[in-house]
């Protein structure tokens, strides 16, 4: 009894357990090593996916950034176009004021213009008015009558008052050298012999010597209705013609005796 108990309490593990014993070790070791691995992996991939940004943020993230430079784009965008606004209407100003500028410029020389021909209009309104004056009052200290009949000298005057009305018209008031009235005609025929006449036709009556019988050269007045003051003056130029500037109508010429309501005067 006490040999089998101390077999029991000191046998060595058959060859059995033992093989039992150590196909166990492994297989706990494998499983070890396994979830060991396991978690390895998983805390590898946990970490990797811990730094890569999701589907659902990167998607985000990115329509912010595009969202943030559209608003940049669109806040330049509208500042140059402000800008070339404003740099447009500054030009437009500058084309306005210097349009306005030169059409003050151009509204000036015309008016300066305009009052220097009226200054030149005025001298020369001065001047003829002067000229005329100074005829009259030559006419009347000069004149100096001539009694003799007609001559040589008389058919001059013809030819002058000929040469006279060619090409002239009758202009009320005009004494030479194409345009004419009754007595600015007479005058400047008679100026070209020597013979101051005042404009005006019942002047030229009063300095002239009256004669009954006309010689050609000789002035012919003409009165005016049934008589009273003179109305016309012309030259005689013999057989029914006188040389006149009658009216705008008939002209410069010599024309065929028209009024019996005459008289006549010798100036040569």
């Amino acid at each position: 009894m006490g040999e089998d108990n101390g077999l029991s309490k000191h046998r060595r593990p058959s060859a059995m357990s033992r093989l039992a014993a150590s196909a166990k070790r492994p297989m706990h070791m494998s499983i070890a090593a396994s979830v060991a691995g396991t978690v390895a992996v998983t805390g590898t991939v946990v970490a990797v996916a811990a730094d890569q940004p999701t589907a659902s943020t990167a998607k985000p993230r990115s329509a912010q950034r595009d969202a943030a430079l559209t608003g940049i784009q669109q806040v330049a965008l509208r500042d140059t176009v402000q800008l070339a606004s404003q740099e447009q209407q500054l030009a437009l100003e500058r084309i306005a004021k210097a349009e306005a500028k030169a059409q003050a410029k151009r509204e000036q020389a015309r008016k300066d213009a305009a009052a220097k021909r009226a200054a030149e209009r005025r001298a020369a309104q001065r001047a003829a008015k002067r000229a005329k004056e100074a005829r009259k009052s030559s006419a009347s200290r000069s004149f100096s009558r001539v009694d003799a009949p007609a001559s040589a000298s008389a058919a001059n005057v013809l030819d002058l008052a000929a040469a006279a009305a060619s090409g002239a018209y009758y202009v009320h008031g005009g004494d030479g050298p194409k345009a004419f009235d009754c007595s600015g005609f007479t005058q400047f025929v008679f100026a070209q012999v020597g013979v101051s006449l005042p404009h005006s036709s019942s002047a030229q009556r009063g300095v002239a010597t009256p004669v009954s019988n006309p010689a050609p050269g000789d002035l012919v007045f003409v009165y005016n209705g049934g008589g009273g003051s003179i109305g016309h003056v012309a030259i005689y130029a013999g057989n029914g013609y006188w040389y006149e500037a009658s009216n705008p109508r008939t002209g410069v010429g010599r024309h065929r005796a028209w009024s019996s309501n005459v008289s006549y005067g010798r100036v040569l």
